[in-house]
């Protein structure tokens, strides 16, 4: 039911709703207690704080505080660099905003909040002493003041609100993890029965994981850093991402040989059944043992088949060592991701060094920054042009939203969804604004009409449909009060700034759609950069990449493809997604051949084919066919090696070589069409 968050709403929603308005109302009231001037920013920064989580509201809150006094900060210094000249003034804080917007883009979670709230909170100052610039460095205290208090309240009823914060953070850590293992196991099942959507399940859910890292943050901060769980989480993501890399590695093994044998198809049928049961095994053992036991008894089994396979010297026997291969890498680093699992419950001691981390993005920062420079500019001139009254609130809601959404990719979508928000909160302020303040000062009948708009922004802010639409409406509501101790808004100065609030957020809008704007060819451009990119870093010469560096940047390149993936056709999202996958995984078997040379079992001849296949796959002009045509030989020669070794290991590591240089003649057209695509 789409009201099903409002006539229906979950016990969680409700007491969210309940705490954040109860905050919101406390911190209003201090601030007409304390007789600030425009007490509605102490309820306004509430709502723009609070979050679902406590570790979030905390994160949030500690960053905006950081934010705030940077924005303080940079106000008090323009206006005193800047008192008489407006147009030096006025591009001077567009310069600013525009660099806070672009460094906000390198870094992630609420420390590119922290950055562009210092950019429009130096907005919101700034332009509230233009009138008056002798007065800046009081404005800037007061503005200062509601965001303390605002944070505060927030933070005092989240903990009456939740207790026990740590013990349920820990849980909640423990449950996520648990069902995060239970996708990526159906997905391996799934490859292993070999279905037609295990490619999609396996690129969703990888595609999620660096999202699920960043929230780790905080869980953290809920915990306080009591104990090792959270590092072992992070290393446990990281290590899901690997496992989920050799699924789709197995799955090309298993299209790229010229069939699967028949005797093949049962044991591949057991291991799906066998990882079927590992949800429940996880669920009955909140350690994950007899999960990592059963686990490492399949491992055990594939080990013992594979040496039945590989003395025998035929076509099935080959085919089968090369799918075995690809299941024995698959099986082990599952049972490692395990042992992951149990020690981030148990705590027990094991390496950190796979963890999930983001690469900056230097040209989306500074797209990002230029368009936020263009933005504050476009809003100066037409306030100069104007002469409108109201023009210093219009462009200090241009910088708010240009400012808040130029970090995100899709920022239209994203912006149209706050402009609405904000028509919303106009029209819920109508009542209070000219029915109930006007004919009372009661404060309690003043919270039991605001109370009720505010739980309503408070229940659809925990709805993902709504959400950010809900965010606008909390943060805008309390502004349109204009409340004061001294008297109200009247019907003129309402209307006069409701309509420069949204012609600000509108102008916005307008502007993200004009300057650089988010389009599908946009994002395919980008999706192919950030691959050329990795691939760069793999094809330097003498340098070998870690693999975990490499599945990384995968993961990374999953996330972005699945997001755009969204905003396509249903045939370009499969093109896209389709040809990152690809990449990704011809990545990563040049790792595999590239490690396996390392231990010698492979002629040099064939590491230099690799090396050429990467450096070749970079260059736009060059015919696909000359950059297949060094497989075929590389591959016969891998063929006479394996029939020829007496020792199992090193026959071993040939029939997993000749399985990886198969996924990347497999893999190679599709990879190579689609980095070199114009469209």
């Amino acid at each position: 039911m789409k009201l099903g968050w409002l006539f229906a709403p979950s016990i969680t929603s409700v007491m969210f709703a309940l705490r954040t308005t109860i905050a919101s109302l406390l911190a209003l009231a201090i601030a007409l207690w304390m007789e600030l001037g425009e007490p509605q920013w102490a309820a306004m920064t509430v709502w723009i704080v609070a979050q679902n989580s406590r570790g979030e509201s905390i994160s949030k809150g500690r960053w905006r505080l950081v934010g705030t006094v940077a924005g303080m900060v940079a106000a008090i210094a323009l206006m005193g660099m800047f008192p008489q000249y407006p147009w030096l003034f006025l591009p001077a804080l567009a310069i600013w905003v525009g660099l806070c917007a672009g460094f906000a883009t390198l870094t992630h979670n609420f420390r590119g909040y922290a950055l562009v709230l210092a950019g429009y909170t130096c907005t919101i100052i700034a332009l509230g002493a233009v009138k008056e610039p002798d007065n800046v460095f009081n404005i800037a205290m007061a503005r200062g003041t509601y965001i303390f208090l605002g944070v505060i309240c927030e933070t005092v009823m989240g903990m009456v609100f939740v207790p026990n914060v740590a013990d349920r953070a820990r849980e909640e850590l423990r449950k996520r993890l648990q069902a995060i293992l239970t996708k990526a196991s159906g997905a391996l099942t799934d490859v292993l029965n070999q279905k037609a959507n295990a490619t999609d399940t396996l690129c969703a859910l990888m595609g999620s994981l660096q999202a699920s890292s960043d929230q780790i943050e905080f869980s953290r901060i809920e915990i306080r850093s009591q104990g090792n769980e959270v590092e072992h989480a992070y290393v446990t993501l990281g290590l899901v991402a690997r496992v989920l890399s050799r699924g789709l590695g197995l799955k090309t093994r298993m299209t790229s040989v010229s069939h699967i044998p028949e005797a093949l198809l049962p044991f591949l049928h057991d291991m799906g059944v066998a990882l079927e049961g590992l949800p429940a095994r996880l669920e009955s053992d909140r350690r994950g043992i007899a999960a990592l036991v059963q686990t490492e008894a399949l491992l055990a089994e594939c080990r013992g088949r594979m040496q039945a396979v590989l003395p025998r010297d035929d076509e099935d026997s080959l085919n089968e060592g090369i799918i075995l291969t690809g299941v024995e890498v698959m099986i082990s680093d599952l049972c490692e991701t395990l042992r992951s699992y149990r020690a981030s419950v148990d705590g027990a001691p094991i390496s950190e060094r796979h963890r999930l981390t983001r690469n900056t993005d230097w040209r989306a920062a500074v797209r990002n920054g230029v368009r936020t420079m263009a933005a504050l500019l476009f809003g100066a001139y037409v306030w100069e042009v104007t002469a409108w009254p109201q023009g210093s609130v219009f462009l200090t809601f241009i910088a708010v939203v240009c400012a808040r959404f130029a970090t995100f990719e899709n920022t239209v979508l994203l912006s149209g969804a706050f402009f609405y928000g904000a028509v919303w909160a106009a029209l819920a302020s109508v009542i209070p604004v000219f029915v109930v303040m006007p004919v009372t000062a009661s404060y309690v009948f003043f919270c039991l009409t605001v109370g009720f708009f505010m739980m309503l922004g408070g229940l659809a802010t925990r709805n993902p449909g709504t959400a950010v639409m809900a965010a606008s409406y909390g943060t805008f509501f309390p502004f349109l009060l204009g409340m004061d101790n001294q008297g109200r808004m009247d019907e003129i100065s309402w209307f006069n700034t409701t309509i420069a609030l949204l012609l600000g957020l509108g102008a916005g809008v307008v502007i993200f759609r004009a300057v650089l704007p988010f389009t599908p060819r946009r994002a395919a451009e980008v999706l192919r950069y950030q691959l050329r990119r990795s691939l760069r870093r793999l094809a330097l010469p003498g340098v070998v990449m870690d693999e975990y560096v490499w599945i990384n940047d995968g993961t990374q390149s999953m996330e972005r493809a699945v997001r755009f993936a969204g905003s396509l056709a249903s045939d370009r999202a499969e093109e896209m997604l389709r040809g990152t996958l690809s990449v990704m995984t011809v990545g990563r078997n040049v790792l595999m051949l590239r490690k396996l040379a390392q231990h010698g079992s492979l002629p040099d001849t064939a590491v230099a084919a690799v090396d050429g296949l990467i450096r070749n796959l970079l260059r736009r002009k060059l015919p696909l066919t000359h950059t297949a045509a060094t497989i075929e030989p590389t591959l016969t020669e891998l063929y006479v090696l394996e029939r020829e070794s007496q020792d199992p290991s090193i026959r071993h590591d040939l029939v997993l070589a000749i399985g990886s240089l198969l996924i990347v003649q497999s893999e190679l057209p599709t990879s190579r069409a689609f980095l070199r695509a114009t469209t």
